[in-house]
Parts: structure tokens; C-alpha cells; sequence
């Protein structure tokens, strides 16, 4: 008679494998960069591990969004010693051409030469530091303070400074505008950098440069109007949620707009140039985009004005002559209706951010919602919030290594005695009450 085997150790060792087998699972050994931009991980991972990889809330200072004394850090270690975008040079067509801005507090304008150069100045009179540029565009090839009257050329040298002439000593050649370093693309985007010292040289980035070769020939786009909103919230915010400022947010309702003409549209695609779907992100505060299956594409700036205070500014452009386009003031219309309620809707979610952070909640660090969480890591790439920390930080360290805070953007004007004596001399007028009338440009 055959012995009998017991099922019981089978039983035990089957029983062992499955718990050894459930225990290696790969539930954890994903990285958590792999779930970044998902939706969803491939697996249940716990909500501690979620947390991680989303947001780091303590790489960055406590008040991110809402100090002013990280929003004066941001102007010297930032905006001052950055290439910045402002423009691009179909904007200018004729000598005199200017376009002024406000960018950090930092009064800048640009304008055309009679030798077609595009130049950048502080916006402040060599004298008593009043605007030159008080329009936000205009065209003139003299600009002049209203104050005392002293006026400029396009180079920017003093040409006229009423009550001075007879001042003994004084040299007009010392007293022109403060100029700052521009430099302009093939394609024409236009750049400057406010450091005093010459800055390092303007590189073109591959997202600049994908975005031109998507898009075909930028430099002979037509400008077709701008706009300046202002939105009461920080501007590292906007920046980073520039999924709301882009094509995924307006695009259908500005395609319904555009109604090419046939020919047009064959020619856009056997051409390969049709614009496509393109959002692309500058360090440190402006985007470009087109708009899918049309010949526009726009750029935003988002230019701080304060802690709390951003300047967006809007400019529309297209790829071809738009003359008798009507679709052109259609679609300027309604982009700016969509920016601004996209601006008021990142008004409200800026005042959770304040109370979340005055609370101390969140630190005043960007939250990042799971539909924002997308396209807040999409920026891996650049990740722009980083690059601007570390850059506040790089800065923090030379301000500690000098004992003193660094501001690159700083010119110092010459207080010569004769330039006292001049100093004078226009008190005595201001006490006499003999301003100049206004003088309009």
C-alpha cells in the first residue's frame, strides 16, 4: 500500500511563495519622477510618497509669493542683471519709433534711430530723474523731460538744456540718458540687460529658436496690437500657471474667429509653416504662443510691478500682411477679453495663496492642484521657479561676501561742483516758481 502524502507542507509552501511574490511586488520601486505629469501612477502608492514628488514646499522661502523684501531681492539679483525681452522690431518702423515699459520698477524705453538702431534707456531724466518717454508708445526723434525742459535724441545725448547754456564748465556730453545693453535676434526679438557692467552675452536658446523653426519666418511678422492688464497677484505665479495664459485655454474660441481664405490656408501648409500648438517659456517672465491653424502668434510678458502687483503685457502679431484682414481686430478683441478674465481668475486663486501662506499653511509657495500639477512639471525641462531661486540665492551669497546689498542695475550720476552749481541754479528756479509748460512730443 502506497504511503500517503500530507498536502500540508505543499500547502505551506505554496502559501510562502504568493507572500514572498506579493511582497516583491514593484508597487515602490518606480521613481517618483515617473509620476510626474501623470494623472495617475501606474500603481497605488501612498499619499506621503504622492506628496514627495509633486512638491518640495521647503526648498523655497517662507513668503515666496507676498514679501517685499523677496521682490526687492528679485529686482537686483533678477531683473537687473538678466536678458529680458521686451519687444520685438516690428514694432518699429520709422525714426523715432519708442516703446516704454515698467519692468520691476524699472522705468525703460526703446527706441529707432535715424540709423536703424533700435537703443534702450532708463526712462528718467539725467537732471531731476522725470520721465522723458511719458506716452507707452509713440514716435518722436527728440524726447524731452517737461520738468526743466532738458531734451534728448534718439542716441540719447543731451541736445537742449534751457537756463544751462551759460553755466560755466557745464558739459552737455556728461549729461546724456543713461543707455542700457540691447541686443536684437535674427528674427528679430528684442532683448536688454539693465546690469551697469557689461553683461554676459545674449544666448539663444533652443526653445527661442524651436519655436522660430515651428513657426516660419518671425523677423517679417506684422504687429498687429498690445495691450497692458493689470493683475493684482505675484508674478512668479503667473508665470508658472502660464497654462492659463496660453493656446489650451483660448484656442477654441479664437479659432471660431478665423476664417482664412482657402488659397491662404494651402499655401500655409504646402509651405510646412502652418503655426502649430506652440507655447514656449523664456526665463525668466515672458511666453510665446501661436494660435493652432491660423497665421497669428502672441507674446506675454509678466512684468512686476510689486510683491503683489504684476504688469501682463500683450502683443499680437502675424506671420503675413494682414491688410484688410478683419479677423485681425476680431481675434485682438477677444484675446485680451480672455486674458483679462484668465487674469481675474488668477486674481482670486493669488488671495487663497496670501491667506494660505499668512496662515502658514503653505509657506506662500505655490500650491499645485491635481489638474495643475500637469503642466507645473512639465517645466521640468527649465523648471523656471527653481532657476529664479537659485538665482536669488547665487545673489544672496555675493550681497553676504560684500556686507552690503549689490545692485548691478545702479548709475551713479557725476556731482562735479559744477554739476552742484547746476543743481542750484534749477532749486533757485523751482523756488521762483518758473517751471516750463508742459512740452508734448
Amino acid at each position: 500500500m502506497e504511503a500517503l502524502i500530507s498536502p500540508t507542507p505543499i500547502l505551506v509552501a505554496l502559501l510562502t511563495a504568493i507572500a514572498f511574490i506579493c511582497r516583491a511586488w514593484p508597487r515602490g520601486i518606480y521613481p517618483k519622477t515617473l509620476f510626474i505629469g501623470q494623472s495617475e501612477p501606474p500603481h497605488q502608492v501612498s499619499r506621503a510618497d504622492d506628496t514627495q514628488a509633486v512638491c518640495k514646499e521647503s526648498d523655497f522661502p517662507k513668503n515666496w509669493l507676498n514679501s517685499n523684501d523677496i521682490f526687492q531681492l528679485e529686482r537686483r539679483a533678477v531683473f537687473s542683471k538678466s536678458w529680458l525681452y521686451l519687444s520685438h522690431r516690428s514694432q518699429f518702423t520709422k525714426p523715432g519709433d519708442y516703446q516704454s515699459f515698467e519692468v520691476a520698477s524699472f522705468p525703460i524705453f526703446l527706441i529707432l534711430g535715424k540709423d536703424g538702431e533700435i537703443r534702450a534707456f532708463h526712462n528718467v531724466c539725467r537732471h531731476r530723474a522725470y520721465t522723458v518717454a511719458n506716452k507707452e508708445r509713440g514716435s518722436s526723434t527728440v524726447l524731452g523731460c517737461r520738468y526743466h525742459g532738458w531734451s534728448y535724441n534718439t542716441k540719447g545725448e543731451l541736445i537742449k538744456a534751457p537756463h544751462f547754456d551759460n553755466v560755466l564748465g557745464f558739459d552737455r556730453s556728461q549729461n546724456s540718458l543713461f543707455a542700457i545693453h540691447v541686443q536684437q535676434s535674427t528674427d528679430g526679438f528684442i532683448f536688454v540687460n539693465l546690469e551697469g557692467d557689461a553683461p554676459g552675452e545674449l544666448l539663444e536658446t533652443d526653445c527661442l529658436t524651436d519655436f522660430v523653426e515651428c513657426n516660419g519666418a518671425i523677423a517679417q511678422s506684422r504687429w498687429i496690437g498690445g495691450k497692458v492688464i493689470e493683475g493684482g497677484f505675484n508674478w512668479k505665479m503667473a508665470v508658472v500657471s502660464e497654462k492659463q495664459f496660453g493656446t489650451t485655454a483660448i484656442l477654441p474660441e479664437l479659432v471660431r474667429l478665423v476664417r482664412s481664405a482657402l488659397l491662404a490656408r494651402i499655401k500655409h501648409h504646402l509651405d510646412g509653416k502652418a503655426a502649430g500648438d506652440s507655447d514656449t517659456l523664456l526665463f525668466p517672465n515672458v511666453s510665446f504662443h501661436t494660435i493652432k491653424n491660423t497665421r497669428y502668434w502672441y507674446s506675454l510678458s509678466f512684468h512686476p510691478a510689486s510683491e503683489r502687483k504684476t504688469l501682463i503685457r500683450y502683443d499680437l502679431y502675424c506671420f503675413q500682411n494682414t491688410e484688410g484682414d478683419v479677423n485681425s481686430q476680431l481675434i485682438s478683441d477677444k484675446l485680451i477679453e480672455m486674458i483679462t478674465e484668465q487674469v481675474t481668475e488668477m486674481e482670486s486663486q493669488y488671495q487663497l495663496q496670501a491667506r494660505a501662506a499668512e496662515d502658514g499653511s503653505q509657506g506662500g509657495v505655490i500650491a499645485t492642484t491635481t489638474e495643475d500639477r500637469d503642466f507645473r512639471f512639465r517645466l521640468g525641462k527649465s523648471n523656471l521657479q527653481k532657476m529664479i531661486l537659485e538665482q536669488l540665492e547665487r545673489h544672496t551669497k555675493l550681497e553676504k561676501l560684500q556686507g552690503m546689498e549689490v545692485h548691478p542695475a545702479m548709475r551713479q550720476s557725476r556731482m562735479t561742483p559744477k554739476s552742484q552749481q547746476a543743481d542750484r541754479l534749477c532749486r533757485e528756479l523751482e523756488c521762483r516758481g518758473e517751471k516750463f509748460p508742459s512740452l508734448a512730443w
